[in-house]
């Protein structure tokens, strides 16, 4: 989907249970404009699959479902940066990945501090 737009994008785990898709944009656009890209693909996304995806943060909503979060992407929220590391145990970091480590398996909390450019 992204690629039809015509947008690069990659992996990155997070360090915790999620994944986040990283997408390069000019650097002039403003935060209300990408807060709105990202909604408008969120939402292109869950209403191509709503049974499988969805965009409510209400955790009732969710169950079965994988949570597209666009709202990391409005300004004064927060998202972990790459090679940050988690205060979970184990200390898990967060790192840019390839689409081959998602698809064969590499989980979110796969980098750790004592070892964070090797899987775990």
């Amino acid at each position: 989907m992204l690629a039809a737009d015509d947008l690069d994008c990659w992996p990155k785990t997070t360090g915790g249970k999620g994944l986040h898709v990283m997408v390069p944009v000019a650097p002039s656009m403003a935060w209300d404009d990408a807060h709105q890209l990202t909604r408008g693909i969120a939402e292109r996304l869950a209403g191509a699959d709503p049974d499988r995806y969805i965009t409510s943060a209400a955790l009732s909503d969710r169950p079965g479902k994988l949570f597209i979060d666009y709202l990391r992407n409005g300004r004064g929220t927060t998202a972990i940066g790459a090679y940050s590391p988690r205060a979970r145990p184990g200390f898990p970091v967060a790192e840019p990945v390839t689409w081959h480590d998602i698809d064969t398996g590499l989980r979110s909390n796969a980098f750790t501090m004592k070892d964070p450019l090797k899987k775990g």
